[in-house]
């Protein structure tokens, strides 16, 4: 990966963080609004519909962490892309 591709990237994960990290607010957001709404008329509706919304959260924060880990990679390869031009 070339430095340009690697600082385009870099400029582009924060957005997808951001992203990530609102959409999983949103749906905790729905999830809450389950655990306050009266006693559902399908209990296993209502269960299955809330593991739905578990699954989302999770593969939601599993893509932050993901993105985290890409972008702390991005950095480590910017620096030893800078200390090698150093050494020439």
């Amino acid at each position: 990966m070339d430095d340009m591709e690697i600082y385009n990237r870099l400029a582009t994960i924060p957005q997808e963080i951001e992203a990530a990290e609102n959409a999983k607010l949103h749906w905790e957001e729905m999830l809450g609004l389950f655990w306050e709404h009266p006693p559902a008329l399908d209990p296993e509706f209502v269960g299955a519909r809330m593991q739905v919304l578990r699954d989302r959260i999770r593969g939601l924060q599993q893509r932050i962490s993901g993105l985290l880990q890409e972008r702390n990679y991005l950095i480590v390869c910017t620096i030893e892309h800078a200390l090698q031009r150093q050494g020439d």
